[in-house]
């Protein structure tokens, strides 16, 4: 005769420092954080690899999904992503929801890209950076092939018809970008203007490759060119750059505050000076609110980490241009668009 197995029995033990101690770790919110900390390198990880292309050709089964990968942690991921929303699982196949479709727009991934791909390596060392154990620039860098990559998409959907119609307006037909990085913005200006013409320039020699790549993809590699020079010291620039008729300095000129107020007023000045029949120096600045709408706070801090000089709101950029040689005759805002930016119209003061 078999014998009856009897199940184990279970015993719950609680007490109240426990149950005070779960309950305070649950209303921290902290659970919720840790979740949306992981669906971010979640999400990233996904744009980084097959995954993605994959997955917007429509529903694919785990197989066709997984080729090429390591097949054990991608098919966790992938239950990772559909237990939290991001795919939805029918059958054998998998594909992307509609938070999925929306948190992978090319947008909404440079966005995380920039927080997670270009400044992921400066928050996770944050501890070490508030210690002194490490320092920013040596021991701790942002990856400056991602944030170029990701602010190029961000600029080309939400601010060059800015550039295009400031310079427009003004009768620039040859422009000059200042820290061009990979070029997109000049490219892109001269895919929507047939009439301009352009240089770019930027101190790193890797980004101007790229940028000179970039436009014969596109086929204006006629009508721009890319140089290597310092945005801060246009006494070295290249003898070409000075052909120019109008300038942008696009989202450069505020790192220059770490060296004080008075040194950007006087690279205003040498500009001015150094291009005394200019059309137009259009400056793009990131405008910084201090509280948390469209992370704010999240875009101080990473410039807090990288002891860069503080983006400002645009009355303190006017007391800028005040001591300057140079008048703001404009200034073009684009509500609704990330990073938010001001475009300031400066010409030489007669």
């Amino acid at each position: 005769m078999t014998a009856v197995r009897q199940s184990p029995e279970i015993i719950e033990l609680q007490d109240t420092e426990q149950r005070r101690g779960w309950q305070a770790f649950t209303l921290s919110q902290l659970p919720d954080m840790i979740s949306a900390m992981h669906v971010c390198h979640a999400v990233h990880a996904l744009a980084e690899t097959p995954l993605l292309e994959r997955l917007r050709r429509g529903p694919r089964s785990v197989d066709d999904l997984l080729a090429g990968l390591h097949e054990p942690t991608g098919t966790g991921f992938l239950r990772y992503l559909a237990n939290r929303g991001v795919l939805e699982r029918q059958g054998e196949t998998y594909l992307l929801t509609r938070l999925g479709e929306f948190l992978t727009t090319d947008l909404s991934l440079a966005r995380l890209g920039i927080y997670v791909g270009a400044y992921g390596s400066v928050t996770g060392r944050m501890g070490d950076l508030l210690t002194g154990k490490a320092t920013y620039g040596t021991d701790v860098v942002r990856d400056g092939g991602q944030l170029g990559l990701h602010c190029a998409t961000l600029f080309s959907f939400f601010h060059t018809p800015v550039v295009v119609e400031a310079m427009r307006g003004r009768g620039a037909r040859r422009v000059l970008d200042v820290g061009c990085g990979g070029g997109q913005l000049l490219v892109d200006a001269c895919l929507r203007d047939p009439s301009l013409t352009g240089i770019g320039l930027d101190i790193d020699p890797a980004a101007v490759e790229v940028a000179q790549d970039l436009a014969e993809r596109q086929g204006v590699a006629d009508r721009v060119e890319f140089v290597v020079g310092d945005a801060f010291a246009p006494a070295d620039w290249p003898e070409v750059c000075y052909e120019a008729d109008g300038l942008c300095v696009m989202s450069a000129l505020h790192e220059h505050f770490r060296h004080g107020e008075q040194a950007v007023v006087e690279l205003l000045d040498e500009y001015a000076a150094r291009f005394p029949h200019q059309k137009i120096l259009l400056v793009g600045e990131p405008e910084l609110r201090y509280d948390g709408r469209e992370n704010d706070d999240d875009f101080f801090l990473i410039h807090v980490l990288t002891q860069q000089g503080l983006p400002r709101d645009r009355s303190a950029w006017f007391s800028v241009f005040e001591r300057s040689t140079l008048d703001c005759r404009r200034v073009y805002t684009r509500p609704g668009a990330g990073p938010r930016m001001c475009f300031y119209d400066l010409v030489p003061r007669r």
